[in-house]
């Protein structure tokens, strides 16, 4: 049997970009050294300390009305449901969609249904579904509970050690027991400890709501706004534990491209240890590296403010690693959503592998007509990385006036800024290794 799920990552392969490397780094840090020395200069007061926007009731009304609410929700169940029963009582095939479903339209697919939508997936959430009639959708569910997030911190280094590190991942022997652990953890513990658990402990809503801080999309005192993006990010409440959940988020795409690395591969195969254990400390390794560069940078403007919050100074801060997060995973992964996001949708329509045709998708091609713009993916991949650290840099400086003294706003947020130059060098890096 065939029982490998297809790498996860984009078209083209990272070493072959048609682009000069060294430029593309060496511009790469420039722009960030020039967009900082621009905010310094030009930039001297917060502007998006406060939240603000264009109301639209009439657009609240309709999207909070119940019909559409729960034609959403049932939609979004009758989708996991048959994925469900692919993995429980498909073959255990590639032509199995639950594993490009899991991986490829919930993962992957979250982060531009997010952008363009905010916060939609807490709203049509199969976990919050369920347990609604426990108040999984409540307003008061919709805060973390005292754990803040760092609960779904860890299982989202679980989920990445699933996807990029566990041995026959894409197996229906071992999707099985991931998906009962997630069962436990998600639904148990909410029924234990009530709603708001979903919020602090769900890994896919975690990763969901964080990227959704990025839209423009607001709401304010249950009404829905437009607004500028940044200032949405900027403005809004970061809950505790939000810092660690970008850490790991951006951990886990970097071991993602080290891991496939022509070097990685040779070495680990040759080596007399598994492959799993050097996956895990390769991606441990990663995680541990963005952690302390993170917090070297942010204790240093935590310390130059004087504020004796650390903890909420970088949860703070940690908002400006959102479009960074972003960025990486547009640019490593949206290629295979366009490209296997096909496949997974052809598969749907025979679950059981018995040559069905349930939604008339079976017999499609995947329409690979992207691989002909290779060169114009490669400087998107380029773009979103670089415009991802350009937009993290704004609002770090942003986030910064608001508590720097006057005299210590430059000198202070230096680190984070070659922190933020660091990522992007070893971002593109990653991307051509």
């Amino acid at each position: 049997m065939i029982r490998s799920l297809v790498p996860l990552h984009g078209v083209g392969s990272r070493q072959d970009l048609p682009l000069p490397f060294e430029l593309v780094v060496a511009g790469a840090a420039v722009t960030l050294a020039v967009t900082f020395v621009a905010l310094l200069w030009a930039w001297r007061s917060p502007r998006w300390a406060e939240p603000g926007g264009r109301a639209l009731p009439r657009l609240t009304r309709l999207v909070d009305h119940p019909a559409l609410l729960w034609t959403g929700r049932v939609l979004v169940a009758g989708l996991l449901a048959i994925a469900l029963l692919a993995l429980v009582a498909g073959p255990d095939l590639i032509t199995n969609p639950f594993p490009g479903f899991l991986f490829v339209w919930v993962w992957i697919g979250l982060v531009p249904v997010s952008l363009l939508f905010g916060q939609v997936w807490r709203r049509l959430s199969p976990v919050r579904s369920l347990l609604a009639w426990r108040g999984a959708h409540r307003e008061d569910a919709a805060r973390p509970d005292v754990a803040g997030l760092y609960p779904a911190a860890a299982a989202l280094l679980g989920f990445t050690w699933l996807e990029l590190v566990q041995p026959d991942r894409a197996t229906t022997a071992v999707l099985k027991w991931w998906v009962l652990a997630f069962a436990v953890w998600a639904i148990g513990g909410a029924l234990l400890r009530g709603g708001r658990w979903i919020t602090s402990a769900d890994p896919f809503e975690a990763y969901a709501t964080t990227v959704a801080r990025l839209s423009p999309w607001q709401r304010r005192d249950g009404v829905l706004q437009v607004t500028n993006p940044l200032r949405h990010l900027s403005s809004t409440e970061a809950p505790r534990g939000l810092w660690a959940v970008c850490c790991v988020l951006l951990g886990g795409t970097a071991f993602d491209s080290l891991s496939g690395g022509v070097w990685w591969v040779r070495a680990t195969q040759s080596s007399e240890q598994p492959a799993w254990l050097w996956g895990s400390l390769g991606l441990l390794g990663c995680l541990a590296v963005v952690v302390a560069t993170y917090l070297v940078g942010a204790l240093v403007i935590d310390r130059a403010s004087g504020s004796r919050e650390t903890e909420r100074d970088l949860n703070s801060l940690g908002r400006s690693l959102v479009p960074i997060v972003v960025g990486y995973a547009l640019a490593h992964y949206a290629t295979l959503l366009v490209i296997e996001g096909q496949r997974v949708a052809i598969n749907l329509s025979d679950p059981l592998g018995r040559g069905q045709n349930w939604f008339g998708t079976a017999e499609l091609g995947v329409n690979g007509a992207i691989y002909d713009y290779a060169s114009a993916v490669a400087w998107a991949q380029v773009g979103f990385i670089v415009g991802g650290h350009v937009l993290g840099v704004a609002c770090a400086h942003d986030i910064a006036l608001r508590t720097l003294p006057a005299e210590r706003r430059t000198w202070a947020q230096l680190p984070l800024l070659l922190v933020m130059v660091g990522y992007t060098c070893a971002g593109l890096l990653l991307l051509f290794a």
